[in-house]
């Protein structure tokens, strides 16, 4: 009785479940669940079970150390992986003038160009999402806030002006301009100007956005395939 008292007093006494089910553990293998209940009342049989399994597993009275959990929201490769995507040159583009200053955790300065970015953050996460699926189908990606966040952390400016950054897409997003306009000019009813003009901003978001993404050296889609871009269905060379 004196030792059943004891155990009580110090269970009672003791900061934590986890010290708790190391001191029942010491007489949980010798007793019975009520004969337990009569010393310390309110005893669940959760706890008289798990003071069991304590000593079967680690031993009677047996202190384990915690083993600390690190939560981990990511894997390395998964930023990796969406970092190349976003450097990539159909998403940012070198400036020719201005660098930033790139401090390492170990003290390392390292000064890389200023860029530009061709799309908007969450367009950007659209095609990286859009990106996975057609190359990598069983990758898994990052979610959509981290991805943002992500971006916003890795500053950058964002394209609001073709002028002097491109000149072919410049002259092509003028020559958008100037099918609207044109479409705008003719004696169309409404809803055929409106089918009209939605088509051709949506053909050139495409060039501007996913069809950098789709072309590759070798494609079944022929205009996505960039090693015959300029070439002719009948033109054997």
């Amino acid at each position: 009785i004196s030792i059943m008292e004891g155990v009580a007093e110090a269970y009672n006494n003791a900061e934590n479940w986890t010290i708790r089910r190391e001191i029942l553990s010491v007489v949980a293998t010798k007793i019975n669940y009520q004969l337990l209940q009569s010393f310390i009342p309110g005893i669940t049989i959760y706890r008289f079970s798990a003071a069991r399994r304590h000593a079967f597993e680690f031993g009677v009275g047996m202190h384990i150390e915690p083993t600390p959990i690190v939560l981990q929201r990511y894997e390395d490769y998964q930023v990796e992986h969406f970092i190349d995507f976003i450097l990539s040159p159909h998403i940012c583009t070198d400036m020719p003038f201005g660098e930033q200053s790139l401090k390492l955790s170990n003290g390392t300065e390292l000064f890389v160009p200023n860029t530009i970015r061709n799309l908007i953050p969450c367009r950007i996460v659209d095609q990286y999402y859009s990106y996975i699926l057609e190359n990598s189908p069983g990758f898994p990606p990052l979610g959509r806030t981290s991805l943002l966040t992500l971006l916003n952390v890795r500053k950058a400016s964002t394209r609001h002006g073709l002028q002097g950054v491109n000149y072919f897409a410049a002259n092509g997003g003028q020559a958008f301009d100037d099918l609207i306009q044109l479409v705008e000019e003719l004696g169309l009813d409404i809803g055929s100007k409106r089918s009209i003009i939605d088509n051709l901003k949506r053909a050139r978001m495409y060039l501007k956005s996913d069809y950098k993404v789709h072309v590759g050296k070798s494609s079944t889609v022929a205009d996505h395939c960039a090693n015959y871009t300029l070439s002719f269905s009948k033109d054997n060379d």
